[in-house]
Formats: structure tokens, sequence, C-alpha cells
């Protein structure tokens, strides 16, 4: 019986728990500056590649610069006006106004810097003239510009914008 009893006393003990799955802990990067990094890993959060798609076609698109306002249309009427009597004051008001209202276009800035170079100061119309040079459009008007720019350097003794407008000028 006593046999008995320690068999039995055996078979009543409770089998020891399964060993549980230790979740894995990140691994943390400690930086050369004592910076400690631990890297946050969720599983509903998933890395993808990302895929552009490039548009197959390719819009030129013009650049509004508000030359198509009226009130902008008058004032650079105005300037012109003034500019062609040699009323150089009132044309700088009056594209200074157009400008304002369209600070992108080309056509303000080559009236500046006429009337710059009126003034006998060319560096401030060269400087106009290469502002309107990326703002200019067409062909035309980056050869005025650029005449500007000849013009000033003229003015300036200045051989190497002197020769970057000549270059420029063959090239258009």
């Amino acid at each position: 019986m006593g046999a008995m009893a320690t068999i039995v006393a055996c078979q009543s003990l409770p089998e020891p728990p399964a060993p549980q799955p230790v979740p894995e802990k990140p691994k943390t990067v400690t930086t050369p500056e004592g910076v400690v990094i631990r890297p946050y890993e969720r599983e509903e959060i998933k890395r993808q590649s990302l895929q552009v798609v490039v548009p197959q076609q390719t819009v030129q698109q013009k650049l509004e610069d508000g030359r198509s306002l009226p009130a902008f249309q008058k004032l650079m009427q105005q300037t012109q006006t003034a500019y062609k009597q040699g009323q150089f004051n009132q044309a700088e008001t009056a594209a200074l106004q157009a400008q304002r209202l369209a600070p992108q276009a080309a056509e303000t800035y080559l009236y500046l810097a006429l009337i710059a170079n009126q003034k006998k100061q060319p560096a401030n119309a060269e400087a106009l003239a290469r502002r309107g040079l990326s703002y200019a459009q067409s062909d035309a008007m980056k050869r005025q510009l650029w005449l500007v720019i000849q013009k000033a350097a003229q003015q300036q003794n200045n051989a190497k914008s002197l020769a970057q407008a000549q270059q420029a000028l063959k090239d258009l």
C-alpha cells in the first residue's frame, strides 16, 4: 500500500505549465551620442515601397502672369505713351503700378529697365532686365531684355556682361 500511495501521489501532482513563448523585444540601438533608438514595430503597420506614376502627357503650361487684366493693360499703355513722349517719371510710376498688378510680367521689367537706362542708372537697368528674363516667355521679349543688358553693360564698361549679352543675342 505504501507503494501505491507513492504512485497515487505522483499521479496527483499537477503537470508543469507549458512554457509560454516569450515575445521578442525590439532590438535597441545606441548611437555614439548616447541616443537610444527603439524601433516601433506593430503588426498592423505594413511597410510598402512607393510606386511613382509618371503622367504620360506633358502639358506645356503658359504662365498666367496677370497680363490679361484690363487695369494692367491700361497701365502698360500709359507707360508706353509716357516713355515715347520722354516723360520717364510718369512712365516709371505707371510701370511700377502695373508691376504690382502682374509681378511676373516681363514687360514691366523691360520698361523699368529702359527707363533706368534713360536715367543713367545702368546697374539698375541691368538688374531689372535680368529679372525680366526670368519671366520672359517669348524669344522677342528675351531679345529686347538682352539688348537692354547689352546697353547697360556698355555704359558700365562691363566686358563680362557685354560678352554674355552678345552671346545670348546670337543664340536667340
